[in-house]
């Protein structure tokens, strides 16, 4: 019936899978990854409490499988037709600065989580914040984004939100220093709960 996977980021992405249907969902990704908020919910129609894990069916009726981790609490809330809703927020820049070229590439994040009150319906906030020495392969001052190659050779692309950081003085080519924050949340309600918002 349920089988078993884990993670956040695991449940973010397989609930992009649903949104997007099951044809989609086997697709390999795209090589770039573009900074974008997405906002997908879907109705719980079955619940494994020994595993922690349920069946959600997305917007299209295709169904997709999210096991809850360690830390999710109040799982026994949950119940046949509540609204489970993924957000995942833009990856926004915190802070961009050049760097000398011979720079070795890196990243390093430091995740946050908060997790729902006890007693009410399971929900999980993860704030990732990534430092990443990279190359830049592309700048776009009009749209205000950025794209790097980093550490794994992937390349990423970032909204540069800040008015106070200067795209002017970033080159395609040069080496930076990148701090991006993202924001992946995942809440359960009750249908007339969802409804309401």
């Amino acid at each position: 019936m349920i089988r078993h996977s884990s993670s956040l980021l695991a449940a973010a992405l397989a609930a992009t899978a649903f949104a997007a249907g099951s044809a989609n969902a086997q697709r390999p990704p795209a090589p770039v990854g573009v900074a974008e908020e997405a906002v997908i919910s879907g109705k719980i129609v079955d619940i494994d409490p020994e595993s922690k894990a349920v069946l959600v069916q997305g917007p299209r009726g295709n169904v997709v499988e999210l096991v809850a981790g360690d830390e999710a609490r109040n799982f026994g809330q949950i119940r046949k037709g509540d609204i489970l809703t993924v957000a995942r927020g833009a990856a926004l820049v915190a802070a961009l600065e050049p760097v000398d070229s011979k720079a070795t590439a890196l990243a390093e994040s430091v995740d946050r989580t908060t997790r729902a009150a006890e007693g009410g319906k399971p929900g999980i906030m993860r704030e990732i914040t990534t430092t990443v020495t990279a190359q830049i392969t592309k700048v776009d001052p009009a749209k205000r984004l950025i794209t790097f190659r980093g550490p794994r050779e992937t390349l990423r692309t970032v909204k540069v939100q800040d008015p106070a950081i200067d795209l002017n003085g970033i080159k395609q080519g040069q080496m930076a220093k990148i701090v991006y924050r993202e924001v992946v949340a995942i809440t359960v309600k009750a249908p007339a709960a969802a409804a309401a918002n």
